[in-house]
């Protein structure tokens, strides 16, 4: 199933291709088992539901008409296997261990794809983690930080409660992220980089 809200948002508010939708955010497990995949089990201790190894579901390939096919890096945004923890989980490294223990982690860091005081902001309880490179996460900063005091304001809660989406896919900030591609603190320069990125070749010049 498509949430249709999310992908109007993606395609004609993030101008995200179709093939580069994302999921990185879900209001509850409900909306992950509909848009997402099939929860293959908890990965929290006792009766407590924080995190889940979820199986997504197949995803066409990356358009190769987009340079972003060419980044060896894009091959994390449709992994089949993802791990997704609830915004205010604290222990989601131990987590992500027991999901891939044969992964090495050391070295980096397990980036929430959407910031997690955005996503509790915008009403998104669960959140996709993936592997950063820490320069990458840390640069970051400058857009997380205007993200929560945009989605702080009054008004823009209130609009966030009537959107009416059940995931959110990423933004190109979003995406960049997830493809360890520093943000800079000014973003700009960066954000058009990524622009190119998502620009189909027979566009460009």
């Amino acid at each position: 199933m498509i949430d249709e809200v999310a992908r109007d948002r993606a395609l004609n508010r993030y101008g995200i291709p179709l093939c580069l939708h994302v999921p990185i955010a879900a209001v509850d497990e409900e909306a992950i088992t509909t848009y997402v995949g099939d929860i293959v089990r908890p990965l929290t201790q006792g009766q407590t539901r924080r995190a889940f190894l979820v199986e997504t579901r197949e995803q066409p390939a990356i358009d190769p008409c987009y340079p972003i096919s060419d980044k060896p890096s894009s091959v994390i945004f449709h992994t089949r296997q993802q791990v997704w923890v609830h915004h205010a989980y604290n222990s989601y490294r131990s987590a992500y261990r027991r999901a891939f223990p044969g992964t090495d982690i050391s070295g980096l860091v397990l980036s929430h794809a959407m910031n997690r005081r955005v996503a509790a902001l915008k009403g998104f309880n669960f959140i996709r983690l993936t592997p950063t490179l820490r320069r990458a996460n840390s640069s970051s900063a400058f857009s997380e930080n205007w993200g929560v005091a945009l989605h702080s304001d009054t008004h823009q809660m209130a609009a966030n409660k009537r959107n009416g989406a059940f995931i959110q896919y990423a933004d190109l900030t979003e995406l960049m992220l997830m493809m360890d591609m520093p943000l800079g603190g000014g973003v700009m320069a960066a954000v058009n980089e990524g622009q190119r990125l998502i620009r189909p070749r027979a566009n460009e010049g």
